[in-house]
């Protein structure tokens, strides 16, 4: 009977669990974690403060018992990880036991980033990622303490946390070090749309602003001052500026590592039998070919299910690794699927504006590079199918159905012949 350890149960190693026993009824799975929730969706937590979701909707698989009696799991809650024999497959547990296993895999997921700034330890200085940082700041939007916010990065939890104070008729104000808002993943025309709608619904934005330390005054009121000299002075800050791979437990495991796990496409690692998923991994971005850290929900959940499926003697590979950032917040959508770094002033260029929706693409020959598309809500996985088709192979085309579905859903004619398809009449 084999023995397998899943470190860290979120969405991947949940899916990994539900394909170990779907392949291997009598074995030991036993699940390590550093908290008592059962797996949740970090991306619900933010609508769980908004009040549009029970907190009970933040574990889309259900409570922790009910997963253990369904999948009999031999949970090890509040039971943290703190290191790994990587050619024996043995994990060292914080009382400084040592367990061996047959199969292993992390799947640690991520943290907010809070870097060694002074100040941001202080009360009414919060992050958002977990379930505690949702009840926390939900209670204290509740509380009615807050007059104003300020939230410092235009990230994609960050413009959720933005939302979720506009939505109180709170004044909010963001802040981000880079040139423009969703930087990495936005092009200068599209940032600035997004920012004009965000500043008509009442938000201050503010970019190069980088943060220097954060000052509290005798009534608690904070103020953040930048290294430009700039002060934004609030009740709330809510620092959302990224986040970092759980894999500091593994420093001598073993295990490839770069931003994340360095995992082949079976979600396997360099050492035998030991596999990672989700945000705490770098699997391969089909786009580029490089590994990437890309820490999405479906991501985590699809590669836990190819890691558990491998781990139990299956046949399995993770194949939809591409860059994906999605933010629906306060009735506005925007979605860019590729490299925007990648672009090259010789690359061709699409754009697009009406009513409805604002456009712009950039392909390479044959193969699209990058899209970005603000109101597209309704079609993004089918724009998003057809990127990664055209990654896949760049001569083929839109099938019939997709170039009716975009007509249906009012896309130009221009659009479609960008995307390689033929509009039907």
């Amino acid at each position: 009977m084999k023995k397998y350890a899943i470190v860290g149960f979120g969405g991947a190693g949940y899916h990994a669990a539900k394909a170990i026993r779907e392949r291997d009824p009598a074995g030991e799975i036993h699940v390590y974690s550093d908290t008592g929730f059962a797996p949740y969706n970090p991306m619900l937590t933010t609508y769980y403060v908004k009040g549009s979701l029970p907190y009970e909707a933040l574990f889309p698989f259900g409570d922790l018992e009910h997963i253990a009696a369904d999948l009999r799991l031999e949970l090890h809650p509040n039971c943290p990880v703190t290191g790994l024999a990587g050619d024996s497959r043995t994990l060292r547990l914080s009382d400084g036991s040592e367990v061996p296993f047959d199969e292993v895999l992390i799947s640690t997921g991520a943290s907010a980033v809070m870097p060694p700034i002074p100040g941001l330890d202080l009360p009414g200085v919060i992050k958002m990622r977990t379930v505690d940082d949702a009840v926390g700041l939900k209670n204290l939007l509740d509380s009615g303490k807050v007059k104003d916010a300020l939230v410092i990065g235009a990230s994609w939890v960050g413009i959720k946390v933005v939302e979720d104070v506009v939505e109180r008729n709170i004044p909010c104000t963001l802040v981000d070090g880079a040139p423009w808002i969703f930087y990495v993943a936005a092009f200068p025309s599209t940032a600035q749309r997004a920012q004009k709608d965000l500043e008509a619904r009442g938000v201050t934005v503010s970019c190069n602003q980088m943060l220097d330390h954060i000052e509290a005054d005798e009534n608690g009121r904070l103020t953040a001052i930048m290294q430009s000299g700039s002060r934004f002075s609030a009740d709330l800050v809510a620092v959302c500026i990224g986040v970092r791979t759980n894999t500091g437990f593994l420093k001598d495991s073993g295990l490839a590592q770069g931003r994340g796990i360095t995992v082949d496409r079976r979600m396997a690692t360099n050492c035998p039998h030991i596999y990672a998923a989700g945000d705490c991994c770098e699997a391969v971005d089909i786009q580029s070919g490089q590994h990437r850290n890309i820490g999405i929900w479906y991501n985590a959940c699809k590669q836990g299910a190819v890691a558990g499926t491998n781990m139990a003697g299956g046949a399995a590979e993770f194949d939809a690794n591409i860059l994906c950032n999605l933010a629906h917040y306060l009735d506005y959508d925007f979605i860019c699927l590729g490299d925007v770094s990648a672009c090259t002033d010789s690359d061709q260029v699409y754009e697009y504006e009406d009513e409805r929706y604002y456009i712009r693409a950039v392909r390479r020959g044959d193969a699209i590079v990058c899209i970005n598309m603000i109101g597209s809500a309704g079609s993004n996985g089918l724009v998003r199918n057809l990127f990664i088709k055209s990654i896949e192979n760049p001569h083929a085309k839109p099938d019939l159905s997709a170039v009716c579905q975009l007509q249906k859903n009012g896309f130009p004619d221009s659009f479609i012949h960008f995307l390689g398809g033929i509009s039907i009449d």
